[in-house]
């Protein structure tokens, strides 16, 4: 004969089994986890995943981090590995004060590719993302097979002038500026990426070393470092742009078109400076297009 309360107990063990396995199948589980990775004397944090022939290496533009690319990445790795990266000083990569010259940043991500990809590498880059991708390509044409560039720098900019006329002393005003873009894009998916508790509590806003970064690159980084040497690149390229892009003007991408040896140039109508995150269907069809058949010409 049981004592009294026995049954009781052992009928509220597999109950509260239960409500806790609900509980935890109510959870969201992220479906990719952050990791950092050495990038000569940073680490940048990045996300990977899928599978296939080439490793497609997403690059972000100034003032962002890898969360940018959320809408392509996933149906991207559905055929294809890929990797997206905060560029070091941004996001959740680490931020040395200096230097962050155009060579600089290039020898970052050089030794980034070199030490986490194999095989051939498809470059996609975002404003200065994108004329990252370009000088990463001159510097390793051995290992990058082909571009994608969005609106990229390095040519020509037009709102803010960030070229050797841009008044050094609004740099300070707009790295500051900038740290606020974290509000209206920000830096942790939780329902997307997994990051340790303390990476995950990272806030970029109140970080004044993010805000010395973001000023430092305005004045150290030449947005128009490649000019015509946009002309030396031999991998087919496609170029996306949007109508009305107020920083880097669609004519901007007419002249790099006519430039570049071997390139494809898509304008979406209706469309501000970030199309992959205004128009990411669009994109998307673009992207898969060209990497089906990458080629020259329209």
């Amino acid at each position: 004969m049981s004592r009294p309360g026995t049954t009781a107990w052992w009928l509220a063990v597999p109950l509260s089994l239960a409500v806790l396995s609900l509980l935890d199948h109510g959870r969201q589980v992220p479906a990719h986890k952050a990791e950092w990775l050495e990038a000569g004397d940073t680490r940048v944090r990045a996300v990977r995943s899928g599978k296939g022939p080439a490793t497609l290496v997403l690059l972000h533009g100034f003032g962002e981090s890898l969360t940018t690319w959320r809408a392509i990445f996933d149906p991207l790795a559905g055929s294809y590995q890929v990797m997206a990266v905060d560029l070091p000083g941004f996001g959740g990569s680490t931020k040395p004060p200096s230097p962050y010259t155009l060579e600089a940043m290039t020898g970052r991500l050089t030794s980034l590719l070199e030490r986490e990809t194999e095989g051939p590498v498809v470059l996609v880059g975002h404003s200065m993302g994108g004329l990252l991708a370009a000088s990463v390509a001159l510097a390793r044409p051995d290992r990058v097979r082909a571009l994608v560039l969005v609106a990229p720098a390095g040519y020509r900019v037009g709102f803010w002038g960030l070229a050797d006329s841009f008044p050094r002393e609004k740099a300070g005003r707009i790295g500051r500026y900038l740290g606020l873009r974290a509000f209206i894009t920000p830096i942790h998916d939780p329902a997307w990426l997994e990051e340790p508790d303390s990476a995950a509590a990272y806030d970029l806003t109140s970080d004044t070393a993010y805000q010395r970064v973001a000023s430092t690159v305005l004045e150290e980084f030449d947005f128009e470092g490649l000019g015509q040497r946009f002309g030396q690149l031999t991998q087919p390229t496609l170029l996306i742009w949007g109508t009305l892009d107020p920083v880097i003007p669609p004519a901007v991408g007419d002249s790099l078109h006519a430039l570049l040896p071997c390139s494809r140039l898509v304008v979406i109508p209706r469309t501000f400076h970030r199309p992959h995150a205004e128009r990411p269907d669009t994109v998307l069809h673009e992207l898969r297009r060209f990497l089906q058949d990458p080629r020259c010409g329209d």
